[in-house]
């Protein structure tokens, strides 16, 4: 006979009862030798069996769920490409300083501008003694004022100026080179100017062609009344072709000053341009002959007294 124990208060509970009848069982005390229920106990207990596959319509809702968590949380990872807060960080980052130049480049363009220089500075130094010698006349024309023209005058004084500096590196560099010369023939003028327009006209052609003037006030011998401002100078015009490196672009500009008439031309080149076949066409406009020199140039600008 068997005992079932049952915990207080629950003696009732058929269910609970029923749940614990193979765990709470024990034999009545005997005397005799004790009953072994082992075998009883496990052919009672059916076999152990896996737990059967959900079905699909209970395994399609939870694999959406899981989906949708995954998908929430590479949102919440994921960088916020679009917005308006997307907007004001690439505003932000346009608005940021640029990055530093790049001294390799930097020091390339230096080096090529520099040989430019000394390229030319050997060139025009032989280049200024043939002129000194052949003096050539150029088909210039110099208009000082409606009356007064200066044409076809020889060139003369032919000379080479470079200016050097010495960089922190302790090597030397151009800061330009000019080959300046004089276009006259050492001509002394007179000029009488009245109204004041064309006072300040010849002053700003005087000085714009390198003419030094001394001014006085010519008066009449009988009555002593002003006749206006008289402008006596010699009439030798200063020309001059200046070549200045612009060291970080790799690059030179090229100063053309009354060549062949009152005008300043400016223009630039790329540093290696500066060859052989270029300065031979600068010697040709510095002659006064015809040349392509300015066909390639960038960046021209001309101005007139």
């Amino acid at each position: 006979m068997l005992i079932e124990l049952a915990a207080p208060g629950k003696a009732h509970d058929a269910g609970r009862a029923t749940l614990r009848a193979v765990n709470a069982v024990a034999p009545q005390v005997s005397l005799r030798d004790a009953v072994d229920f082992s075998g009883i106990l496990t052919r009672n207990a059916g076999a152990a069996s896996a737990p059967e596959v959900l079905p699909p319509e209970v395994l399609e809702p939870v694999a959406k769920l899981a989906n949708i968590d995954e998908q929430e949380e590479a949102a919440a990872q994921a960088p916020l490409d679009g917005g308006f807060l997307a907007e004001l960080e690439r505003e932000v980052r346009s608005q940021q300083a640029p990055a530093g130049p790049d001294l390799e480049v930097i020091e390339r363009n230096t080096r090529m501008a520099n040989a430019a220089c000394r390229t030319v500075t050997d060139y025009w130094t032989r280049l200024a003694e043939q002129l000194n010698a052949l003096k050539p006349a150029t088909p210039s024309r110099y208009v000082l004022d409606g009356r007064t023209v200066l044409e076809r005058l020889p060139s003369h004084g032919f000379r080479v100026v470079p200016k050097l500096r010495t960089a922190h590196s302790g090597d030397e560099l151009f800061e330009s080179v000019t080959l300046a010369w004089r276009v006259g023939k050492g001509e002394r003028v007179k000029l009488l100017k009245d109204f004041p327009t064309e006072i300040e006209r010849l002053k700003a052609r005087l000085s714009f062609a390198g003419i030094n003037a001394f001014e006085s006030q010519a008066r009449d011998p009988d009555s002593g009344r002003s006749r206006g401002l008289q402008f006596e100078f010699t009439a030798d015009v200063s020309a001059s072709v200046r070549i200045t490196p612009l060291h970080a672009e790799g690059k030179i500009r090229l100063t053309l000053l009354n060549l062949g008439s009152l005008e300043r031309v400016e223009a630039e080149f790329p540093a290696f341009a500066m060859r052989v076949g270029e300065l031979d066409d600068l010697a040709r406009m510095i002659c006064g002959r015809p040349n392509s020199l300015l066909k390639h140039a960038q960046n021209i600008d001309r101005r007139e007294p």
